[in-house]
């Protein structure tokens, strides 16, 4: 039942007086912040966990970046069918009982070299086992972290469609376009955050931090949202269908991160290894549960996802749009450290060099986040397709812009002002495709279809980070032999090459983003509606 902002406000609790949908909407951001921040703090204290965990390089480090994986993975698929879950039992119920699991993830994360542990530990004897203790304290802390991502990662989506309960139709864009800058400014900070705290504090206070904060806001929220009417969907939930996706998701993140490894030698100035055997089969795997799971689709009586939605115009186009645009995101969000690392002098200029990733890398980010907010407002004002194609254009010649001049030479300052162009205009698309999306649901399946738009975005990141780390690799490899050949040492001159041809991949890579923008123009001009002073 759509609710207007008066009817809202008279449901709200005597107690905190007549709260507007814009307060209750900025405290079911909070934890949407939070668990964004996580998403990406680790990758700051990662060094130091490592450090203290005595976590050997030569063996944990593949194991410790499951502290990464892991929690992107958790993420992802508690989004594509808690929403399901809220639009059944209640949005207040859900949200609640997900930010109860995130709370107890905090803990764990924050105590888990600690009880948590031990437990582990004393399990793993009972059974028979002498696990190594320095194992034992690295999975400890991976569990911690999917239990956070679990309950993490179905906020997004459930936030997303409380903005169907909370506003009308023609309303509903700038605040998912709030929604969606919040949620991209904890991952866009979060590394920042992390890097600067860990100077002052122990690592496990960042997560201890999330205990308080957490609990204040579920006090708040479990108020606030006692009077909002939400509707109920009717049927029961997809138990197959979830777990055919979830595994779908386990496959395809397991065999594309099965990505080639490069090594260097003294004789050898690249090598490229094999990929795992377990790959190929793994990623047939989660095609056959891709399948599977799009046949069920088709013939429970309650599905998951109902593919019907996807014959609606609007639907259709505004997740087409998001899937591409999140593999477009990713390709900025790859091309920039890695032409400022292989710049690098020596070791010794890492830290410096960091500094000037995270700089340039904010130059995509932040305004990208910040565009979010006005996307929404243009999209009351012209409508969805207009702010969605002017962005695309935007970010296309960004990115052109980047193919262009990226050379080995190219001034930081330069690369951020293309990245400025790209953020800007990848960020505007945001706001109006998810209301086209939301709005294009019913109103009981609005927790589903913001999970759908949510993670399809996520997933064309997810399957971009995979996909363009072997074909980047593959290519200067190529490029490398046919100019250096296969055996010469690493001299300075083969270094200059190589530094050469790893700016000739990136502007390749850059050219594609381009491309891929024009490319999602496709869906996005198929758009209509959205404007804030038509009838409903």
């Amino acid at each position: 039942m759509r609710q207007s902002l008066r009817s809202v406000a008279r449901s709200a609790p005597p107690r905190f007086g007549q709260p507007s949908p814009w307060l209750v909407l900025t405290l079911v951001s909070l934890p949407v912040f939070i668990g964004a921040l996580d998403l990406t703090i680790i990758s700051a204290i990662l060094p130091e966990v490592i450090v203290e965990l005595q976590i050997p390089l030569e063996s944990g480090l593949d194991d410790a970046a499951w502290l990464v994986s892991g929690y992107l993975l958790a993420y992802t698929i508690s989004m594509t069918f808690m929403g399901r879950v809220s639009d059944l039992i209640g949005r207040r119920r859900v949200y609640l009982i997900c930010l109860a699991i995130f709370i107890a993830g905090s803990i764990w994360v924050a105590a888990a070299d600690g009880l948590p542990a031990d437990l582990l530990y004393s399990l793993a004897r009972r059974l028979g086992q002498r696990p190594d203790p320095t194992a034992i304290a690295l999975l400890s802390l991976v569990i911690g972290r999917v239990i956070q991502a679990f309950g993490g990662g179905a906020l997004v989506p459930i936030s997303m469609a409380l903005v169907g309960d909370l506003f009308p139709p023609q309303r509903r864009a700038q605040p998912l376009g709030l929604i969606g800058a919040i949620d991209m400014a904890g991952w866009v900070v979060g590394h920042l955050y992390g890097g600067v705290m860990v100077q002052f504090v122990d690592w496990r206070l960042l997560f201890w931090l999330n205990v308080p904060i957490g609990l204040l806001i579920f006090g708040l929220i479990l108020r606030l949202l006692h009077g909002v009417e939400q509707p109920l969907a009717s049927g029961g939930f997809d138990l197959p269908g979830a777990f055919l996706l979830a595994l779908t998701l386990l496959c395809f993140s397991i065999g594309l991160g099965a990505n080639t490894d490069v090594t260097v030698g003294s004789s050898t100035f690249t090598e490229l290894a094999a990929f795992p055997p377990y790959a190929g089969p793994v990623l047939l795997a989660g095609v056959a549960a891709l399948l599977g799971f799009l046949w069920i689709e088709r013939r429970h009586p309650h599905p998951l996802i109902d593919l019907g939605l996807f014959r609606r115009g609007n639907f259709a186009a505004g997740n087409l749009t998001s899937l591409i645009v999140g593999f477009a995101l990713m390709i900025g969000l790859v091309i920039v450290p890695i032409l400022i690392n292989i710049r690098a002098e020596s070791l010794d200029t890492l830290t410096q060099t960091a500094l000037s990733v995270g700089l340039v890398m904010s130059a995509l980010t932040i305004p990208m986040a910040l565009s979010a907010i006005p996307g929404g407002w243009l999209s009351d004002r012209f409508g969805y397709r207009i702010p969605t194609a002017a962005g695309l254009i935007m970010a296309a010649i960004g990115f052109t812009l980047a193919g262009l001049r990226w050379t080995e030479a190219v001034s930081h300052e330069e690369m951020a002002a293309h990245m400025i162009l790209a953020g800007i205009g990848l960020g505007l698309t945001m706001s109006p495709t998810s209301a086209a999306v939301l709005n294009a649901a019913p109103d009981d399946r609005r927790g589903i279809a913001a999970a759908i738009d949510d993670m399809l975005r996520l997933m064309g990141m997810t399957l971009a980070a995979s996909a363009l780390t072997t074909i980047a690799l593959r290519r200067i490899s190529t490029l490398a032999a046919a100019a250096i050949g296969e055996t010469i040492a690493m001299t300075q001159e083969a270094v200059n090459i190589y530094v050469m041809l790893t700016a000739q991949v990136i502007r390749e890579l850059a050219l594609l983003g381009a491309l891929l923008c024009l490319l999602a123009l496709i869906p996005a001009l198929l758009l209509h509606g959205g404007r804030a002073d038509a009838r409903p």
